[in-house]
């Protein structure tokens, strides 16, 4: 029979057997796991040489034809611009309609002439589409139309002609169309009927006697021999100086545009097409759902000198202004040709 002292010994013998057993294969599996780790180094190489493309992020695009408007082309680029940074997207110019993969476009504008926008936006159901200036389009589910009947100078020159009227003596007025464009000859002919619409018969007191306000043409009109003492010039003055006129000629301007250099001296007011919030509404109504609608392109007036038209003055002028917006006054000018209808 084992004394107690060889059962202990026993005991140790067998605990010391069970802890070999027990660590031998612990020791093992871990020099394989560190064998096995070795050859996965390489391959993590490989994959961070690949790294995933980066998303690619939604587009805000503006196509303006080689034809377009330059001042509406470049007015629209700078709010389609600001509306592509409040909504975290990218904003691209193009001359043409897209032909990719039109999954990241979330607002394309289109100017006239027409790139072919109604075919497209029918194509492109997904794509929220506006039309700006274009003429003959039907809105559709995606495609809202801004300035359907195109865009109206002769309302801008009508504005123009009806605010200056209110502060010039006699009704002196006089338009200037340098160069024969259906735009010049469209704000020209407004600013006409729009200061005869204030003015009525244009009566005045004084020699010279003419037929106020006045349709002009050319550079070589004499407007001291006319009697002109207000003056709107299409395209805009870039100075003075291109009419041959100084800051002591005593001719006051109106226009389209903040007044460069030293025409700014004698400025009365600048009427100008409000493209932001046009397109500003397009966007809200493509995001709420009710996009396919008509949105007019309206106009305000700024760059006013408050010296010549007091707070009541221009309140009358903006609301000639609502007026118009909401289609109650006839110009008789054609927006697309300039001419009388």
């Amino acid at each position: 029979m084992p004394t107690p002292s060889s059962r202990s010994g026993t005991r140790t013998r067998a605990t010391l057997l069970l802890a070999a057993i027990l660590i031998f294969p612990v020791s093992c599996t871990t020099q394989r796991a560190a064998q096995t780790a070795t050859p996965t180094k390489p391959m993590a190489a490989v994959l961070s040489a690949s790294p995933t493309s980066p998303p690619v992020p939604p587009q805000i695009i503006l196509v303006a034809p080689g034809a377009a408007d330059a001042r509406i082309a470049g007015q629209a680029e700078v709010a389609l611009q600001d509306l592509a940074t409040s909504a975290g997207a990218e904003f691209v110019r193009l001359d043409s309609l897209p032909d990719g993969d039109p999954a990241t476009i979330i607002l394309l504008v289109a100017l006239s002439p027409d790139p072919g926008l109604q075919s497209w936006a029918e194509s492109n159901t997904v794509v929220q589409t506006a039309s700006l200036g274009i003429v003959g389009l039907q809105a559709t589910a995606n495609l809202s139309l801004i300035a359907p009947d195109g865009i109206r100078y002769d309302q801008l020159g009508f504005a123009l002609g009806y605010l200056a009227a209110m502060v010039t003596p006699e009704y002196r007025l006089g338009a200037l169309a340098l160069e024969p464009s259906p735009a010049n000859l469209s704000l020209a002919r407004g600013f006409v009927a729009g200061g005869t619409y204030y003015c009525g018969l244009c009566l005045h007191a004084h020699p010279p006697y003419e037929a106020y306000p006045l349709l002009l043409d050319g550079r070589g009109v004499d407007l001291a021999a006319l009697g002109v003492t207000t003056l709107l010039v299409a395209p805009p003055l870039a100075s003075l100086a291109d009419l041959g006129l100084t800051s002591s000629s005593g001719i006051a301007l109106v226009g389209f545009g903040d007044p460069p250099g030293d025409v700014a001296a004698s400025w009365i007011a600048s009427a100008d097409f409000d493209l932001a919030a046009a397109i500003g509404a397009a966007w809200a109504q493509a995001q709420s759902g009710r996009a396919g609608t008509t949105i007019p392109l309206g106009i305000y007036f700024h760059s006013v000198n408050s010296a010549l038209i007091s707070e009541g003055r221009l309140r009358l002028a903006e609301a000639l202004l609502a007026e118009m917006a909401l289609g109650l006054i006839d110009t008789g000018v054609d927006p697309l040709t300039g001419q009388p209808r």
